[in-house]
């Protein structure tokens, strides 16, 4: 198993960072993983309050210090949903969602095809209307698909009674949530972004039947039952003050969901037990500690589109914007044979050195660099706090194997993510504790670094956007990559005469990170749907394919653009 776990053997660490891994058990966590596999932690549910009071239990046990908040939020649970067809057929396997509208709805089934056949989980959100009639009144739309939610936006406007996803899991749908608006609760103004739409998601075997039956012109009727209201959810806050550096207010912030869909053995029981572990052994080291470390636990990441999150960066604005210099997602570790690195960790550009080095320190292992997605409790991008999600990977060749589809979560595993099989033999004590050593030491690596974050390396990602930008089109940026180019050279020069980490590197690094990740302001929260780098500029590469008016007014868009971001970039440099 140590082979498995890591590449050579347990690598040899030194130092502070050898004590922190060392301090790192499986009995702890693996009693909360078996305490938790007993509870159906649905938001706002008495066992999503029994495992809140389990964590405060033995955060008491351990001396941490925490608190418990109840905010108040905007959560839809779903109940039941079915398709029937007229002659007494129905799809047993029948879900739906949060955030689809309750109700019934009748109407001609129409499928349409998912050309990249779910092949990846970009292709399972998305879903092309192309070939559909603009009035799509008294039809019920059905293609290959996890939750398309532009398409389901796009198909509410046109009228469409129901949206039917065919999952490609043969048993049961997953589990998910329809709403675009991140942190379910949508501002006044952006209250019409929840979907009028009724939608229910079908077993892959279902799947078949009703293609079947539209390719006959078949009439279905569709219900949903969900309840979409404000709700009280336990959300667990632990705090460690850091002792090393009295002088330093900054602090870092590890967090992930306390509930799940069913029991979430490994989606996200598991978390929730590396974050406890995480902080009993950080508050032990805490006289190693330069900044102080804040541990939570979300509630509302299913059933609210990540809304304790969103709620704890609404409530704690300030505190995050002024004194957060990163965080770290803990989500689904501990899977049964997840021994890779290379396929699920993401970061930001500015936290890549201590997310990087700490795989390869604590396991040997191989890892690549990926972006992270529109997803998983980032509810701190807006805010400009880079943050890092360390998840393992059952190998590729393992899921290839077993014949799993793509997921977000569970590792990979296809049977565990966001479905009722989601339970303890999905999970491996000794995985978990690897993954909690290296959560862990990531986490004390940022609180103790001279500079926890590196902004010439987020300069270098909007560097790279911006030439890739700017040769997609004959439409100029170079005005965005000299200025780039001239705000490397002043931060270049800043850091070598600073001390530690001078308190304008972390503006800039904010900055820079929601250039890269964001469109909306610092306080607001962007939806929950894709952003492609440098987001602002991204829509130069649709300029070759317009022409006449449209081309014009792209141009226009683009040119407003450019000159925020040059003016942008030009006051950061002058703030250094």
């Amino acid at each position: 198993m140590s082979q498995r776990l890591y590449a050579d053997g347990k690598p040899s660490l030194s130092g502070v960072d050898a004590a922190i891994v060392d301090a790192v058990g499986a009995d702890e966590p693996w009693r909360l993983v078996e305490r938790f596999a007993e509870l159906e932690r649905v938001s706002g549910t008495d066992d999503e309050r029994a495992a809140a009071e389990y964590l405060t239990e033995r955060l008491d046990g351990f001396g941490v210090d925490h608190e418990l908040f109840e905010p108040e939020l905007f959560l839809s649970t779903p109940h039941g949903g079915s398709v029937e067809a007229g002659d007494g057929w129905g799809a047993a396997s029948a879900k739906t969602v949060s955030f689809s509208a309750d109700g019934t709805a009748e109407g001609e089934l129409v499928y349409v095809e998912n050309d990249d056949e779910m092949e990846s989980i970009e292709a399972m959100l998305s879903v092309s209307l192309a070939g559909l009639p603009e009035d799509l009144s008294g039809k019920v739309v059905m293609s290959e698909s996890i939750i398309p939610i532009s398409a389901i936006e796009e198909l509410a406007d046109r009228g469409a009674e129901a949206f039917v996803g065919i999952h490609p899991h043969e048993r049961e749908p997953h589990e998910g949530i329809v709403t675009p608006v991140w942190g379910g609760a949508p501002p006044y103004d952006e209250r019409d972004r929840i979907p009028e739409l009724l939608v229910a998601n079908v077993s892959a075997s279902d799947g078949r039947e009703l293609r079947e039956r539209a390719a006959a012109g078949a009439e279905v009727t569709v219900s949903a039952e969900t309840t979409t209201e404000w709700q009280t959810a336990p959300l667990v806050l632990a705090r460690i003050e850091g002792e090393a550096a009295p002088e330093t207010d900054e602090f870092v912030l590890a967090h992930g969901h306390l509930d799940s869909w069913h029991v979430g053995v490994t989606d996200n029981a598991t978390g929730d037990a590396a974050l406890l572990e995480l902080a009993r052994v950080l508050d032990e080291h805490s006289d190693e500690l330069r900044r102080d470390v804040w541990v939570a636990w979300w509630p509302g990441h299913s059933t609210g589109r990540y809304a304790g999150s969103t709620w704890f960066t609404d409530e704690f604005a300030t505190e995050l914007a002024e004194r957060c210099v990163a965080h770290v997602n803990v989500d689904s570790p501990g899977v049964a044979d997840a021994t890779a690195y290379d396929e699920r960790v993401k970061w930001m550009a500015a936290v890549e050195g201590v997310a990087a080095g700490t795989i390869a320190d604590v396991t040997g292992k191989e890892t690549e660099t990926f972006r992270p997605a529109r997803a998983g409790d980032y509810s701190f991008n807006n805010l400009g706090i880079p943050g890092m999600s360390l998840q393992s990977s059952i190998p590729a060749s393992v899921r290839e194997e077993r014949g799993y589809h793509p997921v977000g979560g569970s590792g990979g595993h296809a049977d565990a993510w966001h479905l009722t099989t989601d339970t303890i033999e999905k999970a491996d004590p000794d995985v978990l504790e690897r993954d909690t050593e290296v959560y862990t030491l990531a986490t004390a690596r940022l609180s103790r670094a001279d500079r926890p974050a590196d902004p010439v390396r987020a300069i270098d990602r909007l560097a790279s956007a911006a030439a890739e930008y700017d040769e997609a089109s004959a439409f100029d940026l170079g005005p965005v990559r000299d200025e780039l180019d001239a705000l490397r050279e002043a931060t270049t020069a800043l850091l070598d005469d600073a001390d530690g980490y001078p308190a304008a590197a972390d503006r800039l690094v904010k900055a820079l990170t929601r250039l890269q990740f964001v469109t909306e302001g610092q306080f607001e929260q962007d939806p929950a749907e894709s952003r492609a780098p440098f987001p602002r500029l991204a829509p130069v590469e649709r300029l070759p394919d317009l022409d006449g008016d449209d081309a014009r007014f792209l141009e226009l868009q683009l040119q407003r653009e450019r000159n925020g971001v040059v003016a942008e970039l030009r006051e950061l440099r002058r703030s250094l």
